[in-house]
């Protein structure tokens, strides 16, 4: 079981936390509902480790956990 955290633009009616089967973040992503959502908008990390937005064939292991991270941008 992979645990995901979900930010509030993403949850759509979830809770801030999903547990689910998935091997990829690709897999994460389709099963939240969320692939249709600007690539750019959001990255992830994976046990801590941030990866940035595109890297959608990371593999994953049971016990992981994903938090999706809304990217900010100022000026």
């Amino acid at each position: 079981m992979i645990t995901v955290r979900v930010p509030e633009p993403l949850r759509d009616g979830r809770g801030e936390v999903v547990t689910m089967n998935a091997s990829s973040l690709d897999e994460i992503i389709q099963k939240l509902g969320i692939d249709g959502e600007r690539d750019e908008l959001y990255n992830f990390a994976i046990n801590g480790e941030l990866i940035i937005h595109g890297e959608k064939d990371i593999r994953l292991n049971s016990g992981d956990e994903v938090e999706i991270v809304v990217a900010f941008s100022g000026g």
